[in-house]
């Protein structure tokens, strides 16, 4: 069990990345010109401190997850989730690569370059996070999470699975990549965070 203090943080946590997502998302989307690759000087920093607020909020949902769903009757998930948490780790530590790069004049690669390689990480952190997911949610205690937290959470788990192997290897098309971003990333992989939230606050009425 989590204490009083883990349910409020969780929640906390969890929310905080749901929310950070969303201008992370509308940047992207709205404000970045799609047809122009690479790093923008402009929203790039920004960009680098959500990814920093999603990433920091994100370690913290996994550890009390972890410490939740992962009992001695689900060492897979005790044992999944430290992974994750650590692959989570290695993820957020990059995410001001590129505004470090941009602003060194003596940097011996160009940002796009660092980014291209400090982003190489990103597809196994993908597998290793539908991995985790999915365990949380084959746990005996799936029931603290509501119905439509389990169906994002499985839904999220595929789709950012297969987008962290079919990018690596270039399985996907431009266009199935961005959908597949959009609905695992933006849309059903927050409701799955939020859910976890509130399964944080169930856990503590049982």
């Amino acid at each position: 069990m989590i204490t009083n203090k883990e349910v409020n943080l969780g929640k906390t946590m969890a929310r905080l990345f749901v929310l950070a997502v969303i201008p992370s998302f509308a940047i992207q989307a709205f404000v970045l010109d799609p047809t122009v690759s690479g790093y923008n000087e402009t929203w790039g920093p920004v960009l680098a401190i959500t990814n920093v607020i999603t990433g920091f909020s994100l370690m913290f949902v996994f550890a009390i997850t972890t410490k939740l769903f992962g009992d001695d009757n689900n060492p897979f998930v005790r044992i999944s989730g430290s992974i994750a948490f650590v692959t989570q780790c290695v993820f957020v530590m990059n995410a001001f690569a590129g505004p470090l790069t941009s602003n060194n004049e003596d940097a011996y690669l160009t940002t796009n370059q660092v980014l291209t390689a400090v982003g190489g990480v990103g597809p196994v952190w993908a597998i290793f996070l539908g991995i985790f997911t999915i365990s949380v949610l084959r746990s005996d205690k799936v029931d603290l999470l509501p119905g439509w937290g389990i169906g994002a959470g499985y839904g999220a788990a595929i789709l950012v699975s297969v987008q962290g192997v079919g990018s690596a290897f270039g399985l996907i098309p431009d266009a199935a990549n961005i959908i597949i971003l959009v609905l695992g990333g933006v849309i059903l992989y927050p409701a799955t965070v939020w859910a976890l939230g509130i399964s944080f606050e169930n856990s503590n009425s049982n």
